[in-house]
């Protein structure tokens, strides 16, 4: 059953006309969001990208653009949710009485996620089981905006470089 679904998903993509492009960031967009990330795999992306390029009327360059502005994009808007939502988050009774509970280790993982931001942001970056949730997170914990916006930048162009040098390497064969 999921060999046929892939079969059934590779043919579609295969038939896909120079214009789905617009695809790349969308896939790249929706696999950074909250919730959403956890049902979009990565996988789609890269068959996407790479079936796209293997049909050589794009560019690898404009592909890793579109993908690295798509992921740029979710990853900022998660960033953002998470700052929103962090007010309410401490607001709500069971959030402090946790913390009273664990305000020791709290601090602790507070300082040590503030003090390794740059670390943390390219791991949630470059980790497929936590790529949708870790701006949220970093954007509840209180990390500046300024710092996150950096270390995105740089996570997202480490990510995109992978993901050219993947689809590179896959269609040498």
């Amino acid at each position: 059953m999921e060999s046929d679904l892939l079969d059934t998903v590779t043919k579609w993509l295969s038939s896909l006309p120079p214009e789905a492009i617009v695809l790349v960031p969308i896939l790249a967009f929706l696999e950074t969001l909250a919730i959403i990330g956890l049902f979009v795999s990565g996988i789609f992306l890269l068959s996407t990208v790479g079936i796209i390029y293997a049909q050589g009327e794009t560019s690898l360059l404009l592909l890793t653009c579109l993908a690295f502005t798509g992921a740029f994009s979710g990853d900022q808007l998660g960033y953002l949710l998470g700052r929103l939502a962090a007010p309410q988050l401490w607001k709500k009774r069971w959030v402090r009485r946790k913390l009273l509970t664990h305000k020791r280790a709290y601090k602790q993982f507070r300082t040590l996620l503030v003090r390794s931001a740059p670390l943390a942001i390219c791991a949630g970056r470059l980790t497929p089981a936590i790529r949708s949730i870790s701006p949220f997170i970093v954007g509840v914990s209180g990390v500046r905006p300024v710092h996150f916006f950096c270390y995105d930048l740089l996570a997202c162009s480490i990510w995109a470089t992978g993901l050219a040098s993947i689809v590179y390497g896959i269609n040498l064969f």
